[in-house]
């Protein structure tokens, strides 16, 4: 199965667990750990001309919009 070019370029499914660290800062100014998540959506994608589920970071499905490979939140007119 052999993945179109445009999708080889975004990365669909390999994005670190945790978006990232930081602390969450009290009043008091106490910091405790907190992770950062990513903000997934579940997005229809065209793959060799199937449509599969996935659910992608808003930062892909903006790459996926772009390139006209999903039709997640298209407007008609």
């Amino acid at each position: 199965m052999v993945k179109s070019p445009s999708v080889m370029k975004i990365n669909l499914h390999n994005y670190p667990l945790i978006a990232g660290y930081g602390h969450n800062v009290s009043h008091a100014k106490n910091r405790t750990r907190k992770a950062f998540k990513y903000n997934l959506h579940t997005a229809t994608v065209m793959i060799d001309g199937l449509k599969k589920k996935v659910r992608v970071p808003t930062r892909v499905l903006r790459q996926l919009k772009k390139l006209g490979l999903t039709s997640h939140y298209k407007k008609t007119a």
